[in-house]
């Protein structure tokens, strides 16, 4: 797709939520333009989570970047367990915001919900391109 006479181009990466990768995700969220976060949907992930969610928050802020300024969408994954927490409270978890932002059910390994969750992220993403081309170029009346 070509926006403005710019081809995009999109990479994605991966990164573990457990703290021993700290240092590869501040690695990768140094050029990061947008976030799919992906949630363990059971029950006994909640906290793992949410630490995991404030640890994304605290590396962002070491890096000198403004979490509002990137979009980011919530993807609730393993749908599919019986022990799955209900989406209002994972919601309650992780999206409880002035702002929220699109969530998304998903159980990845039918391929369910993973789309949508990158095609949101997307469309976000270009529209928040598209914004600040439009806001570059001088407007006359």
């Amino acid at each position: 797709m070509t926006i403005k006479g710019f081809k995009t181009k999109f990479q994605l990466y991966t990164v573990p939520g457990q703290v021993i990768y700290n240092t590869t995700r501040q690695l990768v969220l140094r050029g990061v333009d947008g976030i799919v976060f992906v949630a363990d949907s059971q029950y006994e992930k909640m906290p793992e989570n949410v630490e995991s969610f404030q640890n994304l928050m605290d590396n962002l802020n070491t890096l000198k970047l403004n979490f509002a300024d990137i979009p980011y969408v919530l993807q609730y994954n393993k749908r599919d367990l019986p022990n799955t927490a209900p989406v209002e409270y994972m919601e309650f978890l992780l999206n409880n915001r002035e702002v929220q932002v699109p969530s998304f059910c998903a159980t990845a390994h039918k391929c369910e919900g993973v789309f949508e969750s990158l095609n949101m992220i997307t469309r976000l993403l270009l529209q928040k391109f598209i914004n600040q081309s439009n806001q570059s170029v001088p407007q006359y009346a």
